[in-house]
C-alpha cells in the first residue's frame, strides 16, 4: 500500500484529475470537498501528506490543516490556490505547510512536489530540490550530486555547500531558476523552503516576471520578514528558448557565471558584488545574453576561488579555461569536471570547504504539456472564424476528429450561453477560454462575467423537446454533460460563470 493522501479541494473537475493521477503513481488516495469532513477522516486515520485547496465553504485549508496538525503532528501539508498573498504563503509556513502550489498548475508539477515533500524528512531543507517528472531534478537522499537530463549540481558535504538552496520553474518556452545561498554560519531552518515557495508565487501571480522584478521582490520580502541581517547570494535567470536568449541577475559575492559555447568559447556572466538582504530599496538590474544549441551555463559558488581571484592566485581566463577543458554534452560530466580541476587549482581549507558547481542544458527539451488562452471580446463579431480557431487549436494536440467534434461542440454551447443571455445586447464584455492538456485529458475552462444563473435551478430536459435546451438555466448543459466526461458549472451574480470541462483523448506526439 503507498502512502496515504488526503485531498480536500472544493473544485471537482480539478480534485478527481488529481485523484486519478495520484492513484496511478501509486498513493492511497482519499478525497472530499469539506474541510470539515477531511478533519473528521483524519481523526479517524493516519494520513502521510494533506492536499488542500486554500478557500473552501466553511473551513478553509489553514485552518484545517492547523486543525490536522494538532491530532497528527507529522502528516505534511501542501496547500493549493489561485488566491493568497505573500502573507498567507508565511502564515501557512508558520503552521507548518510543506510546500505551496499556485494555480494553475501541470499535474506532472504537484506530482513531483508531492514527491519531495513525502521524501525530505531523509534531506535537510537546504538539500531541497524541485523535481520535475526526474528530468529536472533527480534527488539522491545520501548523494550529494543531482542528476538530470537538463541539470546537474555537484557539491559538496560539508562547508558553505550546504547553505545553498535553488529552484526551477517550466512554462512553455521560458525556463526560470533561482540559486541562492547563505554564510555558513547562519541558521536557514525553514528559509530555503520559504524563499523558494516566495518565489513561485511571484512569478505565477505578477505581470512582471523579469529576473530583475523576482530578485527585487524577494529581497524586500527578506528584509521585511528576515530580521536577523545577513548577506544573501543570489542568481535568478529567465530562458527563453524560442529568441534563444538568458536574461539574468546576479548579486552577491562568491558566485561566478559563466556560459559556455559549443565551439568551447567562454563568456564571464556580469555580476554585482553586493549581496541582498541587506537593504530593501537596493537597485537590482539584469543582463542578457545570446546562446545557440549546445550551449551551457556555468554557476560556481566557492569563497575559496572569490579570494584567489581576489588576490590574483587565480586568474579569470584560468577559470575560463578550466569550464572549457571541462566542456562535455552531458551536464553531469561537466559539473564534477570543473568542480574536480577548480579543487586542484584552488588552495581549499577545511574551514572554506564547500565548493557547488551546477551545470544547466541551455537547449533544454519543452516538456509536452500545452495550454492556449483565447479571449473573446463583446459582442462577438466573428464567431465563425473563432470556432474555426478552436478546432485549429484542438487539431495540433488531440489525435481523434470525432473527440476533437465534441469538444468543440461542448465549447460551442458554453460560449453560446455567454452569448444568449449572461450579457445584454451590444454589451461589452469578455469571454476567457483556457485549454490545458493535463496528462492524457483535455481541461476546457470557459469563463464570462455576466450576470450568472442559478445551477440548481438545472433540469435534465426532454431530448426530444430542443427548446428545453436553450432555455435561461443554462444553454447546452445537457450537450456538453453528454459529450465530455467531466462538467461542472459555477455561477454566480456577483462572479458570471465558469464552465469546468474535461475529456479523455489521445494526443498527437508531434
Amino acid at each position: 500500500m503507498g502512502k496515504k493522501i488526503l485531498l480536500v479541494d472544493d473544485e471537482e473537475t480539478l480534485r478527481w484529475a488529481l485523484h486519478e493521477a495520484l492513484t496511478e503513481e501509486g498513493y492511497d488516495v482519499e478525497n472530499t470537498s469539506d474541510g470539515v469532513k477531511a478533519l473528521e477522516f483524519a481523526r479517524k486515520a493516519n494520513c502521510d501528506l494533506v492536499i488542500s485547496d486554500l478557500r473552501m465553504p466553511t473551513m478553509g485549508g489553514l485552518q484545517l490543516i492547523s486543525e490536522i496538525k494538532k491530532i497528527r503532528p507529522n502528516a505534511k501539508s501542501i496547500i493549493i490556490t489561485a488566491y493568497g498573498s505573500i502573507e498567507t504563503v508565511i502564515e501557512a509556513m508558520h503552521i507548518g505547510t510543506s510546500d505551496f502550489v499556485t494555480k494553475p498548475f501541470k499535474i506532472e508539477h504537484i506530482k513531483n512536489v508531492i514527491h519531495r515533500v513525502l521524501n525530505e524528512s531523509s534531506m535537510s531543507n537546504e538539500n531541497i530540490g524541485d523535481t520535475n517528472n526526474n528530468e529536472v531534478f533527480k534527488t539522491a537522499d545520501a548523494n550529494p550530486y543531482r542528476e538530470t537530463k537538463t541539470y546537474f549540481l555537484s557539491k559538496d558535504t560539508t562547508g558553505n555547500a550546504n547553505h545553498t538552496f535553488h529552484d526551477f520553474i517550466r512554462l512553455g518556452k521560458l525556463s526560470v531558476f533561482l540559486f541562492g545561498s547563505v554564510p555558513n554560519e547562519v541558521e536557514q531552518d525553514n528559509l530555503a523552503v520559504m524563499v523558494k515557495t516566495i518565489f513561485r508565487y511571484i512569478y505565477m501571480t505578477e505581470k512582471d516576471k523579469t529576473p530583475a522584478s523576482l530578485l527585487r521582490d524577494i529581497n524586500r520580502y527578506l528584509c521585511k520578514n528576515i530580521l536577523q541581517r545577513f548577506p544573501v547570494t543570489f542568481i535568478c535567470a529567465v530562458l527563453d528558448k524560442q529568441r534563444q536568449v538568458l536574461c539574468y541577475s546576479i548579486y552577491g559575492e562568491e558566485l561566478t557565471g559563466l556560459l559556455g559555447m559549443p565551439n568551447k568559447e567562454i563568456w564571464v556572466l556580469e555580476s554585482h558584488t553586493c549581496s541582498l538582504n541587506m537593504f530593501p530599496g537596493t537597485m537590482i538590474r539584469e543582463s542578457s545574453v545570446s546562446f545557440v544549441p549546445g550551449s551551457k551555463l556555468v554557476l560556481i559558488q566557492s569563497s575559496s576561488l572569490l579570494k584567489a581571484l581576489e588576490n590574483g592566485k587565480v586568474g579569470v581566463d584560468k577559470v575560463k579555461g578550466v569550464v572549457a577543458d571541462a566542456s562535455s554534452d552531458s551536464c553531469d560530466d561537466m559539473a564534477k569536471g570543473v568542480k574536480f580541476q577548480l579543487e586542484r587549482l584552488v588552495e581549499v581549507t577545511d574551514k572554506e570547504k564547500g565548493f557547488v558547481v551546477m551545470v544547466s542544458n541551455l537547449t533544454c527539451e519543452i516538456d509536452d504539456a500545452w495550454e492556449e488562452v483565447i479571449s473573446l471580446v463583446m459582442p462577438i463579431n466573428n464567431y465563425g472564424k473563432i470556432l474555426e480557431q478552436f478546432d485549429k487549436k484542438l487539431s495540433s494536440v488531440v489525435t481523434d476528429n470525432s473527440k476533437r467534434h465534441q469538444i468543440v461542440t461542448s465549447i460551442n454551447e458554453a460560449v453560446l450561453n455567454t452569448v444568449s443571455f449572461a450579457y445584454n445586447r451590444d454589451e461589452k464584455g469578455e469571454i476567457l477560454l483556457k485549454f490545458l492538456k493535463l496528462g492524457d485529458e483535455i481541461i476546457i475552462e470557459i469563463y464570462d462575467h455576466g450576470c450568472g444563473f442559478d445551477i440548481r435551478n438545472h433540469k435534465k430536459p426532454g431530448i426530444k423537446l430542443y427548446k428545453d435546451l436553450t432555455n435561461k438555466s443554462g444553454r447546452g448543459i445537457f450537450l456538453m454533460m453528454q459529450l465530455m466526461d467531466r462538467v461542472m458549472i459555477q455561477s454566480s451574480k456577483e462572479n458570471g460563470t465558469i464552465v469546468h470541462m474535461a475529456k479523455r483523448v489521445t494526443c498527437n506526439e508531434n
